[in-house]
C-alpha cells in the first residue's frame, strides 16, 4: 500500500483517538484527506476493481478500536449510486477524474416508514483534489454519480464500518434499507482485521 495511504490511516487513527466532537474529528479528516489527495496516491490493482455494473467499493482499512473506515471507490463512466445516508460522519476525497456530489434535504418527519421526501440542495462536480462531507443529522443525504466518460476514483472515510444505510427514491417518495457489498474486503487490512460478515 502506498506510504501516503498508510501514513493518513495512522493521522486518522490519531484523530479519532482523541475522542473530539463529530465537528472537529469531520474538519481534521477532512484535512487530512485533503493533504492525501494533493497528488493521487497510488493504489494497488487489488485496490482499483469495480463490478461490470456499477462501482466498486474496496476496502483499504477499518481500524479495531476506533472502527473508522478507509474505502477506494471506483466509479466507471456513467455509474453511481442512489440518494442515500451512512448514519455517521463521512469524507469522500477524490484522487482521479470527476464526481458530481448532489446534496438533499429531508422534508418530511421520518415518522412514516418507508416514507421519504427529499429535495435537491446544492450539487458539486468535484475534480481531483476536491474533498466533501457528511455530517448527520443536518448534512446526511447524497448522492453519488461519475457523468463523465471517464473512470474516477475517490478515498473514502466514514466514521463506522457501514452495514447498512437508507436509500432514497425522490420521484417515488420512497426509502428502503439497503446493505452495501463490497467489491473487494480481505480478511485482513492495514492495521486492523475486517469485521466479519
Amino acid at each position: 500500500m502506498d506510504p501516503r495511504i498508510t501514513n493518513y490511516i495512522e493521522h486518522v487513527r490519531s484523530i479519532c483517538a482523541t475522542r473530539l466532537s463529530p465537528n472537529s474529528t469531520v474538519k481534521l479528516v477532512r484535512e487530512a484527506a485533503a493533504d492525501l489527495v494533493v497528488e493521487p496516491p497510488a493504489l494497488d490493482e487489488e485496490h482499483l476493481i469495480a463490478p461490470l455494473d456499477g462501482y466498486g467499493r474496496n476496502l483499504l482499512h477499518r481500524d479495531p478500536d476506533s472502527g473508522f473506515t478507509v474505502v477506494a471507490m471506483i466509479w466507471p463512466p456513467g455509474s453511481g449510486g442512489e440518494p442515500h445516508d451512512h448514519g455517521t460522519w463521512g469524507i469522500a476525497a477524490v484522487s482521479e477524474g470527476m464526481i458530481r456530489i448532489t446534496s438533499f434535504d429531508r422534508e418530511d418527519s421520518g415518522s412514516v416508514p418507508g416514507h421519504a421526501r427529499l429535495t435537491e440542495r446544492s450539487w458539486i462536480d468535484a475534480g481531483p483534489g476536491a474533498v466533501a462531507c457528511v455530517l448527520p443529522p443536518h448534512d446526511e443525504y447524497h448522492q453519488v454519480r461519475n457523468l463523465t466518460d471517464e473512470r474516477a476514483i475517490s478515498i473514502h472515510t466514514y466514521g463506522a464500518d457501514i452495514r447498512y444505510c437508507n436509500a432514497y427514491d425522490v420521484e417515488q417518495q420512497t426509502t428502503e434499507v439497503q446493505y452495501p457489498t463490497w467489491t473487494r474486503r480481505p480478511a485482513l487490512v492495514g492495521l486492523g482485521s475486517a469485521p466479519s460478515e
